[in-house]
């Protein structure tokens, strides 16, 4: 599942959500994490609406392990919270959620291929919102930890694996941080897949 995904610079996080889509977002630290690649147990920042406003606040990518607390869950299965059987992710889906902001993210497939050096390896895509400058995806925070929401792949992304981040378009930014969000699940989103560099 996602284990990789890349964040903007700060500039373009702020033009994206502050200009292009008019978002009232408080100032940003200027010393938040920024064009990198993210993996588990790095932060990055993450948007979320909190004592009544909208903020970028860094947070470490993987929920603690209950019975390992130095390994960590970083991908949440959203009908994890449809289900009847309690989960870790419940509170969290309940009432903090939040957004991931991207370049883009990363998925390794099945297909493999021989490297130079005689190694088999993975092939590896990146994928980002065809519509849209930057990629927004459903996360859900825990005091400073945050996890990536994931979903039943689409089309695009099948071919590689069966599941995949839950992105969020510009226009359902309020119903994923504010409202019901279970008909965010059915629906699909323009994704554009680039093979990486052998």
């Amino acid at each position: 599942m996602c284990h990789q995904f890349q964040i903007p610079s700060l500039a373009e996080i702020k033009k994206y959500l502050i200009t292009d889509l008019k978002l009232p977002l408080i100032e940003p630290d200027s010393n938040l994490p920024q064009n990198s690649n993210i993996f588990p147990q790095k932060k990055a920042p993450i948007l979320l609406y909190q004592n009544n406003q909208l903020l970028l606040i860094p947070k470490t990518w993987g929920y603690p392990k209950p019975m390992n607390q130095n390994q960590v869950i970083f991908n949440a299965r959203i009908e994890r919270f449809f289900n009847q059987r309690p989960s870790m992710w419940d509170s969290s889906f309940a009432r903090r959620r939040c957004i991931i902001v991207t370049n883009c993210f990363f998925e390794t497939a099945q297909e493999t291929y021989i490297t130079k050096y005689g190694k088999q390896a993975h092939e590896e895509y990146s994928f980002h919102n065809s519509n849209e400058p930057l990629t927004l995806i459903a996360g859900i925070y825990q005091n400073d930890y945050f996890s990536m929401v994931t979903t039943t792949a689409n089309q695009i992304m099948q071919p590689i694996h069966d599941r995949m981040p839950l992105v969020i378009e510009p226009d359902e930014l309020r119903q994923w941080l504010f409202q019901n969000f279970s008909a965010l699940i059915t629906r699909d989103v323009n994704l554009v897949a680039t093979k990486m560099a052998q």
